[in-house]
């Protein structure tokens, strides 16, 4: 909602979901570490249980701290989150050729993890050093982790399968899990480490992914004057993906409340952005003429800008600030300054499917159709069955665009929602070009029903808004009459 393809050879996804979290844990941490074995070592070098005592310090130091710190520049706050720790990757049939495959697939993941900047990513070294000790879930979490990534390859064919999963370990759950598949050659190369690394990561630590919702979740019946720095941040990225309207105002009411206590915080100040442009969208919380006239919204386009813009210029490299940079560019409608944006923001995290999704959308609706619809192409493929019903929109209006109009219905099938406007809007001006005119009446019917004052004019307005060109709005136009939606 908030608001380069290589995915012919991305790796397939499927689910696996098997034994217990924390069985799966505990063999985990039989396989890897011995830190208390390490530890006592340790303790017995630095002088005794002291030593013992300093080494859980040093692991600690890594996974906790202060909630928000300054980086990269001294007036930068960026707000810091749950530890995560990412095992290495097992063997489990000791097949020689898959060993470099895990170790390289587990580097990865750790190191595109980073890129989301609210994630304390445990250092590999610790990692690698978890206890096999019976107690080892308990000395995780002494330690400050709070979620554990795990993984296994094992032949599949002529080629891998890798099977990935996080663990919430306060509440013993599993969070997440997919099996993906290497191709021979991926295997000898290793290309494919790094692809499923990279894509596993993406789907792990995105903004929203199992991690973020979850936290989410604990946050419903939360006031927002009791959020910490970085709950409002989850609540406050989060919302921009639900299209909820309660949810919505309360992440913008987060976010003002957190940008004015912290005006240098760059992912908070992008979420206000994104949170802004959802509103802009939805006119969620605006006053009636303004939530029925899309026209009327504009003047956030500024607030919008200006605070994308802040968060770009203190985090330039943050892969979300990015995001809603490009976002809010696309309020200017010009293409070529949008797709320079976009572009460097997918660089940033090119496996994002969220980012392909959203970004792929606006850059179809200017008038890119090939690259933008792609990238929302690219997105589906990489999500699975949870990509957002919204991303189908860029390939449903190019195909309907260029007169592919079977394709097009079909494809504005996986985004419909019976209680959602837009998409009785999309059916009425599609199905007429079929010549099935009484499903395109239906479907005004419907959102009649729900936008009881909706005329063309305001479909014309809210296309604008989204910069499709004049020649795709009188096109439009022109089916909605035979519909029989009023002018």
């Amino acid at each position: 909602m908030d608001g380069a393809d290589q995915s012919a050879n991305a790796p397939e996804l499927s689910t696996d979901t098997s034994i217990s979290v924390v069985d799966r844990a505990r063999h985990y941490f039989k396989k890897f570490g011995t830190i208390i074995a390490s530890i006592a070592a340790i303790g017995a070098i630095a002088g005794g249980l002291s030593g013992y005592w300093r080494a859980w310090e040093v692991l600690y130091s890594h996974t906790r701290g202060d909630t928000t710190k300054s980086a990269q520049s001294p007036s930068l706050i960026v707000t810091k989150g749950p530890a995560v720790a990412v095992l290495p990757f097992t063997n489990p049939v000791k097949a020689a050729s898959l060993d470099p495959f895990a170790d390289i697939m587990t580097q990865q993941v750790a190191s595109s993890l980073g890129k989301f900047s609210t994630l304390r990513v445990v250092p590999r070294a610790l990692s690698a050093n978890i206890s096999k000790d019976g107690n080892s879930v308990e000395a995780a979490l002494k330690a400050g982790i709070d979620y554990l990534v795990t993984g296994e390859v094992r032949p599949s064919g002529d080629g891998a399968r890798a099977n990935i999963q996080i663990a919430d370990l306060k509440t013993g759950s599993e969070l997440w899990s997919r099996s993906f598949e290497a191709s021979a050659q991926g295997v000898q190369t290793e290309t494919d480490a790094y692809e499923i690394g990279d894509v596993a990561a993406a789907q792990i630590g995105g903004y929203p992914g199992p991690i973020m919702s979850a936290d989410f979740a604990n946050l419903q019946h939360k006031a927002v004057a009791e959020f910490s720095p970085y709950e409002c941040i989850v609540y406050a990225l989060t919302a921009g993906a639900t299209g909820s309207s309660a949810v919505v105002l309360k992440g913008l009411e987060c976010s003002k409340q957190l940008t004015d206590q912290q005006p240098n915080n760059a992912l908070a100040l992008a979420a206000r952005s994104v949170g802004l442009f959802v509103q802009r969208f939805l006119g969620v919380g605006l006053p009636t003429d303004q939530v029925n006239h899309a026209d009327m919204r504009l003047y956030l386009n500024e607030e919008i800008v200006r605070t994308a813009a802040r968060a770009v210029e203190l985090a330039p490299d943050d892969a979300y600030v990015r995001r809603a940079y490009a976002l809010a560019i696309s309020t200017k409608c010009q293409l070529d300054l949008y797709r320079q944006e976009a572009r460097k923001a997918i660089a940033l995290n090119p496996n994002d499917a969220r980012s392909l999704g959203v970004l792929g959308n606006q850059l179809a609706f200017m008038g890119d159709w090939d690259e933008g619809a792609a990238m929302a192409e690219k997105g589906i493929r990489l999500a699975g069955p949870s990509a957002s019903f919204a991303w189908w929109y860029a390939p449903a209006k190019r195909h309907w665009w260029r007169g592919e109009y079977e394709q097009s219905v079909k494809d504005f099938r996986h985004g419909y929602l019976e209680g959602f406007w837009l998409s009785h809007l999309d059916q009425a001006y599609a199905l007429p070009f079929l010549g099935r005119i009484d499903e395109a009446k239906a479907e005004v019917a419907k959102l009649l029903k729900l936008r009881p004052d909706f005329s063309i004019r305001e479909a014309d307005s809210f296309y604008r808004m989204y910069c499709f060109s004049p020649e795709y709005i009188e096109k439009m136009n022109g089916a909605l009459r035979q519909a029989g939606l009023p002018e």
